[in-house]
């Protein structure tokens, strides 16, 4: 019988010969050929603009430069990925684009969808478009990679032997927290771009909040909706694991608030911090000392481990097996060496 990842390999052959075929010509716009597929200028400036409002601050010339060409990169390995999964049949439906995309929205009203779409320089079928090309992508590597991983007892076993001080754990305590900021200039990262402006509606909204919360709301719902910490927001106010050293750096009264509370329980009241005012709730607490192979959260996390590092480096080695058999033109590199060479700069 053949390796699965054998047959995967072999799966590329067809993609090979596809690619045969006369290339299309190259126009003023175009940044890059992809066996049949073109993939133009604007398609890089679009995200390159996109990035730029992130950034904050004017990249040089040669910093704008490469970040052009690590956008191509992106764009390019995307394309060959699509028609890796065209040729298996694997491209999103329809009905699963729909399905995505009314996920992506439910946190916007209308109206602030379409400002979200006016801020981003998009259209609602841009936002379609990629979700459709992830959900393809995703559907190629489950077929050809993730669905072919396994994890033995005795990887888990090797592993632990290997690695057994690194489960000897401090006591610590898993956190979920909603934090409300004061500050008029802190920037929007809830999913329902509500932002306190000053401390007096900072108080409001974190005393409403906990009220709801306390009524039986989901914290973690409110937590996404209208937490402003943008590290934790869209993860539902998961801080995961804290030691009792990291709970004192957030602030002594966040420590306190954390240790008073039964499992399962949100403390009764704001707890104020230099970052702002915080609800908290415990979501389970860890006793420290070394944790054995018994453990199945320990199982769980080695297996987890593993299969993380093998999912990387399969996709790394598909991915530079599909480029292996694929026909790419990048015109963009080609300007800019054309470019420096005329302006003396590699000279």
């Amino acid at each position: 019988m053949r390796n699965p990842f054998q047959l995967a390999l072999a799966g590329l052959v067809f993609l090979f010969f596809s690619s045969c075929q006369a290339a299309p010509k190259a126009g003023p716009d175009t940044a890059a050929i992809v066996n049949q597929a073109e993939i133009k200028s604007a398609d890089v400036e679009k995200v390159y603009q996109n990035r730029l409002k992130q950034a904050g601050q004017a990249p040089s010339p040669e910093e704008a430069a490469t970040l052009r060409l690590n956008i191509l990169s992106q764009l390019v390995n995307d394309e060959m990925l699509m028609q890796r999964a065209a040729s298996d049949k694997l491209i999103a439906s329809d009905d699963e684009v729909n399905v995505k995309f009314t996920e992506f929205k439910k946190d916007y009203t209308e109206e602030k969808f379409q400002q979200f779409l006016k801020d981003q320089g998009v259209t609602a079928e841009d936002i379609k478009k990629e979700l459709r090309k992830s959900a393809t992508i995703e559907k190629l590597y489950n077929k050809e990679i993730t669905s072919k991983i396994s994890v033995s007892e005795g990887e888990i076993k090797d592993h632990f032997a290997k690695n057994k001080a690194n489960y000897n754990l401090p006591e610590s305590w898993h956190v979920l927290h909603l934090l409300v900021t004061p500050f008029a200039d802190s920037q929007i990262t809830n999913a329902r771009n509500d932002d306190a402006k000053t401390d007096e509606a900072a108080r409001q909204k974190v005393m409403g909040l906990l009220k709801r919360i306390l009524s039986g709301e989901d914290f973690a719902i409110a937590a996404r909706d209208y937490s402003e910490d943008s590290s934790s927001a869209q993860a539902g106010g998961d801080l995961r694991l804290l030691t009792l050293q990291q709970l004192e750096a957030i602030d002594p009264r966040f420590r306190q608030a954390v240790q008073s509370l039964k499992v399962g329980a949100t403390f009764s009241s704001p707890v104020p911090t230099k970052y702002g005012y915080h609800l908290v709730k415990l979501i389970e607490k860890e006793a420290g000392g070394q944790h054995e192979l018994t453990d199945p959260k320990v199982q769980a996390d080695i297996r987890q481990a593993i299969f993380n590092r093998k999912e990387t480096l399969l996709k790394t080695a598909y991915l530079e097996a599909v480029r292996s058999q694929a026909i790419v033109r990048n015109l963009l590199a080609q300007k800019i060496l054309s470019d420096a060479a005329g302006s003396g700069v590699s000279k």
